[in-house]
């Protein structure tokens, strides 16, 4: 049964047991719950690279309990679908430090497969709403935003904005941001040109973002 249920969820970790396959209610929805046990085998220590204990001989890594964690996995056959693991806990005797099992498919201190972010990451390039994604994937909207911050280290750096003489500036309703319905926008005044648009036309944002120009001593003239 763990064969199969590993090629179903796409996982080739040979130290994943999966013990059952039940069903419960999770926040008043009925989720697939995938049993599972995360324990490979630790020779040596990953801190201090000791297998044996000094004096002793004893093995230095020791197995000390599991922690249980919930796993969100993709939804199987429009069911959702999580693993209830329980990743093995190991003590070193030598340096008295104390490690989790992990595993290629989830992230340390995350409780979403890379598979799912994945998904939530394609669906990200459609244009639907973040509430219509996370509903998808059966997960909070607080998930799909944490998700997409991933990405931002992947986007290319700004430029600095280099200002005309002549500046001129305007506001417009646009509701792009929450706390603020009017954005600014800003163009030179003498070709016309647009130079940027901010989502925002509060002073602190303009202060902030002005203050990042790298020739903001040229202008000479604003328009309003």
């Amino acid at each position: 049964m763990t064969n199969t249920i590993k090629k179903m969820l796409r996982i080739i970790d040979k130290n994943l047991t999966i013990s059952e396959v039940s069903e419960q209610k999770i926040k008043g929805t009925q989720t697939l719950i995938v049993h599972a046990k995360l324990s490979p085998c630790m020779a040596h220590c990953p801190y201090c690279s000791s297998s044996k204990v000094p004096l002793t001989g004893k093995q230095a890594v020791v197995k000390n309990g599991t922690k249980a964690t919930m796993i969100r996995f993709d939804s199987y056959q429009y069911l959702p679908l999580a693993m209830k693991l329980a990743k093995q806990r190991y003590f070193c005797r030598s340096c008295s430090r104390h490690w989790t099992a992990q595993s290629y498919f989830v992230a340390p201190h995350c409780f979403i497969a890379k598979q799912l972010q994945i998904k939530i990451l394609a669906l990200l390039k459609e244009k639907i709403s973040l509430r219509l994604i996370a509903s998808l994937c059966h997960v909070s909207i607080t998930t799909v935003i944490r998700v997409l911050k991933t990405t931002e280290a992947y986007l290319p750096t700004r430029k600095r904005t280099y200002l005309p003489s002549v500046l001129m500036v305007d506001e417009f309703r646009s509701h792009t941001s929450i706390e603020d319905k009017m954005s600014f926008i800003c163009a030179d005044g003498e070709t016309g040109e647009l130079i940027d648009i901010l989502p925002s036309r509060k002073l602190n944002h303009l202060v902030h973002y002005f203050q990042k120009c790298s020739n903001p001593e040229k202008v000479q003239f604003l328009v309003t």
